[in-house]
């Protein structure tokens, strides 16, 4: 059965003075479809599908799914067909109740409409007490024609709805963040009780079920300047409305069609915008305007403490890789053998031209390094690399204990042969020394110097072959017996002979 809508449009294909095999191509359905259709008044196609209806597999259902559909119009087909599954166990196709309940919706003028989400107006808050922070971006054509993406952050007083900004041309990261933050306190010569954000990777790390674990950079911020924080649930933008329209409005009325001629210019053009308008303009809800309100809730607003300046030290918490190094734009450093397991996460912060690989709550610093302006490189300190050779002294001590400081020479060499096995080499020494007499062990290494062999393997084989000869040496001298007959019967029998004439016979001879 066709669809109502299909119905229509070849009635309307047909009004507009189309010919039965255009409208097939047309709509890409067969001729027959068309043929049945074109002389069909609506009447006609009500009563059809009245009578397809009653015959279809599920028309028993029909009351069901228009109670349903009644009760719950947003429901789709695909929940019904599930409930129909679970009530009444069908066993028809999801595409032939997604084709029912069409029809019936059609039929019965039921609309899928989704449930609007309830709102409630927030009363005011006091001056000085909130502001909500959010994050933007925009692409810019620069002076070659081609488009440059930049990144802002976009702060607003939730009182008097003053705003401030700034912008980079990449991603921020948490100290960039915090940097930001003081930026705008400067601007607005305070800070407020409150600040609102979005649940962001560089602000927070994991929500925890309420007992938010936030950035380290960002923790202590929060801690330094006694500021609380409110992170807005996941997929709900709408609790921190206002910046929400603050960057709309950055993006429509400030960046829209600029061109962009470097990232201190569009700062400095963004600061003059909002004395310009961002700032001057009479606000459509408080109708109020803002710069005007500010002046009087910069009164309210807290002062920013004087540590500010170490907090804006830029900062970035980073994952300890398991070959113990650490990412940092595009680059592996190496921090010490055993960081990783031990931290999970280390803090690099940028001084000049060097990267500072520190403890997560800032105890110690692992390591530093000298910035790579390469990429794709790994940047490791000597000391951080494995000290093989420390190793396989203890090795080469070890054995000299076992069996003398007189073959030093020999496991030097060895040593020095193999140096990648060399500890595989030992322990074969050593299994040796606990299975043979130290005696045999040492007659087997002379041998094997002055031969110039210089393997463990070797040495053991000539353990062996040297254990085997000496088993061989001790071997008593014992002459051989002779084993007499002991039957006496046997001594007795005569043998039965034989004439020569028998054997000339059998052998053909004439």
């Amino acid at each position: 059965m066709k669809e109502i809508k299909v119905y229509s449009q070849i009635q309307q294909l047909k009004s507009q003075g189309f010919k039965k095999e255009p409208v097939a191509k047309l709509l890409r359905m067969s001729k027959n479809t068309v043929r049945k259709y074109w002389n069909m008044t609506p009447d006609e196609y009500v009563s059809l599908a009245e009578v397809i209806r009653k015959s279809h597999t599920l028309a028993q259902f029909e009351p069901v799914i228009l109670k349903w559909l009644y009760e719950h119009p947003s429901m789709s087909s695909a929940q019904i067909h599930d409930w129909l599954l679970e009530h009444y166990k069908i066993k028809t196709a999801e595409r032939t109740t997604r084709r029912l309940v069409e029809l019936l919706r059609e039929t019965h003028k039921i609309k899928k409409a989704a449930i609007p989400r309830s709102y409630e107006a927030v009363d005011e808050l006091p001056m000085g007490y909130q502001m909500q922070v959010d994050f933007g971006q925009k692409h810019l054509r620069n002076s070659d024609g081609q488009y440059v993406k930049v990144h802002f952050v976009g702060f607003v007083l939730s009182h008097s709805r003053y705003k401030w900004g700034y912008f980079k041309d990449k991603p921020f990261t948490s100290g960039e963040l915090v940097q930001s933050l003081y930026g705008c306190f400067d601007y607005m010569g305070g800070k407020p009780c409150e600040l609102v954000f979005d649940q962001d990777s560089i602000v927070s790390v994991d929500e925890n079920y309420g007992d938010i674990m936030f950035t380290y950079e960002f923790e202590q911020f929060k801690q330094v300047e006694k500021i609380d924080v409110y992170l807005c649930r996941k997929a709900d933008p709408e609790s921190k409305g206002k910046v929400e329209s603050v960057v709309k409005f950055i993006k429509i009325n400030f960046l829209e069609n600029r061109f962009y001629m470097g990232i201190d210019l569009l700062n400095q053009s963004f600061e003059a915008w909002l004395e310009r308008t961002g700032n001057a303009k009479v606000h459509g809800t408080t109708k109020k305007v803002p710069a005007k309100v500010f002046l009087l809730e910069q009164e309210h607003l807290r002062p920013v403490l004087s540590t500010k300046l170490s907090m804006c030290e830029e900062s970035i918490t980073r994952s300890v890789r398991k070959d113990n190094t650490v990412l940092y734009l595009s680059n592996r450093y190496s921090v010490p053998q055993g960081t990783f397991g031990k931290e999970e996460e280390v803090v690099l912060r940028i001084d000049g031209e060097r990267l500072i690989i520190e403890q997560v709550f800032g105890d110690y610093v692992i390591a530093e390094h000298n910035i790579s302006k390469d990429k794709g490189q790994l940047i490791k300190l000597s000391a951080h690399r494995q000290n093989h050779e420390q190793g396989a002294l203890r090795h080469l001590n070890e054995l000299c204990e076992l069996v003398g400081n007189e073959y030093q020479d020999y496991f030097e060499t060895m040593r020095m042969s193999k140096p990648r096995y060399f500890k595989d080499q030992s322990d074969l020494v050593k299994e040796l020394i606990d299975q043979h007499k130290v005696d045999l062990i040492k007659e087997a290494i002379n041998y094997c110097m002055s031969l110039e062999i210089f393997s463990a393997t070797d040495l053991r084989d000539t353990v062996i072959y040297l254990k085997n000869q000496a088993v061989e040496e001790n071997l008593p001298d014992v002459p051989p017996t002779i084993k007499t007959m002991t039957n006496s019967k046997a001594a007795t029998v005569v043998t039965q002979k034989r004439s020569i004439k028998e054997y000339e016979w059998a052998g053909g001879a004439s």
